[in-house]
């Protein structure tokens, strides 16, 4: 159906087209499987609702090389899971899908939103495991389009999966002395979208760390090691693993503050450079100054420079501020595991809503409720987390808000994330992985919504990516891209249970230079969902 069919791309795997029809609900049962992985526990408290809702879209196409105008219709289905408080096992998450059905039964898609989190406490107050799922649609390379509508063909766009296993220990040796143990275990599938064939190598990435800490009065001090393992999944022989061993001491200034030095070794074996080894030296801060602000970070020397993460948050009644700076060494499944997804408004909702609903439980439902009727979009743009097959040095730096008044709700996000290979490319690699290893991602999102009645909103949201190469020569210009997605609507209240909205979005793509041109999508929409 035109307007629904992707047309074929280069793949780093050849098409299966059994395997994509099995992975479609496969995805889902992995999902399951993995928190099943934790075996049967006594718990109490356990709440579930379920959710399910149809969109109708009509996409107009602009530009060349562009799909026929078309309809589409989509499906889809969640539930959610929360329970296990005050039992030996808690499960919080969601189980969703989207299927994409297009006149005419042709190039339909399918899309799971999976998001899923289990603790198990399997002996008391000694050993846990922590096991997570997650299956969203995503992109392969920050310079090719990226269309927040699902409804708007891409070849661009593939099924990204993440799931892990964490089995840990922790206890008391003295009554100063505790000590923790963790063994993160990250694997990272991935499947094809719609009827393209390009999708992302699977990865294997495991993280051990021991930690060892004491505090008594005003001094403390912290022993730790952590071995990194990154299998890339496209060739034998790639894999890389750094080791670090850390002796920290802190002093608490105050009991507001805290400072801290920071020594100790580090050895990375990448597969395709020589082993770097040496000395790590540093010092760290935590501060309280209040109980609605808290700045936390730390700066060290590596081998490759300067490494550091800060982090500052502040809450007022209706406002919530966050900014955080971060340079590092990190791979793909590990930004996977440790930021699934983008920045969540739920997050910055709760922590507006925290002085005036101290209660967690009630203010969860203020938050679900609130993102309901506004229209709001329940993620903050964030840079894109792409495959590398090597170990980068990524530097990055962030700054969000949320502002929710009597009648008018605003969030804000700008980031800038510079991602740079230091171990070498490997041969063989398709150009689509290449080119993105290094590169600069800048964005900024406005989400805004007014409330016109006590059941009606009116919201608008707009968001702007750029990728740019790091190196300055004629061909690598010509590969920056600009991404920019826009959407205004209404969306109401028609039960207590039933929300609408009707809307229009639209979206460009354009590559300044080269021969790929623009590209731009004006969709209309409608929309119905229903909670039970």
């Amino acid at each position: 159906m035109p307007g629904c069919r992707r047309s074929g791309s280069a793949s780093v795997d050849e098409p299966r087209p059994a395997a994509s029809r099995g992975a479609r609900w496969g995805t889902l049962a992995a999902a399951i499987g993995c928190i099943a992985l934790l075996g049967p526990a006594h718990a109490q408290r356990w709440t579930t609702t379920a959710s399910v809702g149809a969109t109708g879209t009509y996409n107009h196409y602009i530009g060349a090389n562009q799909p026929n105008d078309g309809f589409v219709a989509c499906l889809t289905g969640s539930l959610g899971i929360h329970g296990g408080e005050g039992g030996r096992l808690k499960v919080n998450g969601t189980l969703g899908a989207n299927q994409f059905l297009c006149a005419g039964g042709q190039g339909n898609s399918f899309a799971p939103a999976v998001s899923l989190a289990a603790t198990l406490e399997a002996i008391e107050k000694f050993f846990f495991v922590d096991a997570t799922a997650s299956a969203s649609t995503s992109f392969v390379t920050p310079f090719g389009p990226q269309p927040a509508n699902l409804t708007v063909p891409t070849n661009n766009r593939y099924i990204a999966e993440a799931y892990s296993v964490s089995p840990y220990i922790k206890g008391v040796i003295a009554p100063n002395i505790s000590y923790s143990l963790r063994d993160d275990n990250v694997w990272t599938p991935s499947s094809s979208y719609g009827d393209s064939s390009l999708k992302a190598p699977s990865t294997y990435y495991n993280n051990l760390t021991g930690q060892m800490s004491s505090s008594t009065g005003y001094w403390g001090w912290t022993l730790d090691y952590s071995r990194q393992y990154y299998d890339n999944g496209f060739i034998t022989g790639g894999a890389s693993t750094l080791q670090t061993a850390h002796a920290i001491g802190s002093y608490r200034v105050d009991p507001q503050l805290s400072v801290s030095l920071r020594g100790g070794y580090e050895r990375d074996n990448f597969s395709m450079v020589s082993t770097e080894q040496g000395f790590i030296y540093g010092a760290g801060m935590n501060w309280r100054p209040t109980e609605r602000t808290s700045i936390d970070g730390f700066w060290e020397h590596h081998f490759f420079g300067s490494s550091y993460s800060a982090q500052v948050s502040h809450r007022l009644p209706n406002i919530a501020l966050s900014a955080s700076a971060s340079r590092g060494l990190s791979n793909y499944p590990q930004l996977a595991f440790q930021i699934p997804g983008s920045v969540t408004v739920a997050q910055f909702l709760d922590a507006a809503f925290t002085t005036r609903i101290p209660d967690p439980v009630a203010r969860a439902q203020a938050v679900a409720q609130f993102l309901a009727q506004s229209g709001l979009p329940p993620i903050l743009l964030s840079p894109l987390n792409f495959y590398t097959a090597q170990t980068s040095l990524q530097q990055s730096a962030s700054l969000s808000a949320v502002w929710v008044g009597v009648l008018n709700s605003i969030g804000f996000t700008v980031f800038r994330t510079k991602t740079e290979t230091i171990a070498g490319t490997l041969a063989g690699l398709p150009d689509i992985f290449q080119a993105a290893a290094n590169s600069t991602q800048t964005g900024c999102g406005v989400n805004y919504s007014h409330r016109l009645t006590g059941f009606t909103n009116f919201f608008a949201t707009t968001t702007y990516s750029r990728t740019t190469p790091n190196n300055s020569d004629d061909t690598a210009n010509n590969a920056r891209t600009n991404n920019f997605n826009a959407t205004l609507g209404l969306s109401t209240q028609f039960s207590p249970k039933t929300t609408g909205s009707v809307g229009l979005s639209y979206f460009t793509f354009d590559s300044p230079g080269s021969s790929i041109g623009n590209a731009s999508t004006v969709s209309l929409y409608a929309s119905i969902s229903h909670t039970f």
